[in-house]
């Protein structure tokens, strides 16, 4: 039984990681933290990006018959993920950057970037088609056999360790390559990332309607 946990828990660890890269609000929400703010601001961002990982992930691991429960609501979540990144695009594009010098001398109190990060990732559309689709082919391939409880709630353990270690290596390499993001995005920082998130907001529209 400890083995198949394991190896239930080490499978989502590693298709949750792979699956996390790409653009979206968490990762940009955890590389801006760390720029402006400092490394645990970032990882606590991160964490709490991962948690809707557990929630997502479970409700597929209960299956399929729940999409049709969740269809309208995955709709919903889509144009408010594209609100999301819009608005968060449009305030970087309107914040002030920051020197590299300036950075170091910010004082970073211990703020909401837990909840923040939460509700990013709550907003996130294609967590729950991801894991359903990812649970039925690992079923059809027999790389998921077991239905015991233990196993399965490894599994979704493993979807949102897998989510948090990305986050964790953004808010890492994002630190300590802070100085030579800004030096190479200079003073126009913001104004670039942000003009990517709105143009990622607007291709997602489209991609919706």
């Amino acid at each position: 039984m400890l083995l198949e946990v394991l190896s239930s828990l080490a499978l989502a660890t590693v298709i949750s990681f792979a699956g996390s890269v790409q653009l979206g609000p968490v990762n940009f929400g955890t590389l801006h933290t760390a720029l402006h703010k400092d490394k645990k601001s970032a990882i606590r961002f991160g964490f709490g990006g991962s948690l809707p990982e557990l929630l997502y992930c479970g409700l597929a691991v209960a299956g399929a018959g729940w999409l049709g429960r969740f269809e309208q609501w995955q709709e919903i979540l889509q144009y408010c993920t594209v609100v999301v990144l819009f608005v968060f695009g449009v305030y970087l594009w309107f914040q002030k950057s920051h020197s590299p010098e300036g950075q170091s001398s910010i004082q970073t109190s211990k703020g909401n970037e837990l909840l923040v990060g939460a509700t990013f990732g709550m907003l996130n559309p294609q967590l729950f088609p991801f894991w359903l689709v990812v649970i039925t082919n690992l079923k059809s391939y027999g790389l998921i056999t077991s239905t015991h409880v233990v196993v399965q709630v490894g599994f979704v353990v493993g979807a949102a360790l897998g989510a948090f270690l990305l986050q964790l290596l953004v808010a890492e390499v994002t630190s300590r390559k802070r100085e030579f993001i800004y030096m190479r995005l200079t003073r126009n920082y913001n104004k670039v990332l942000g003009a990517i998130i709105v143009g990622i907001a607007i291709l997602q529209l489209l991609i919706n309607l």
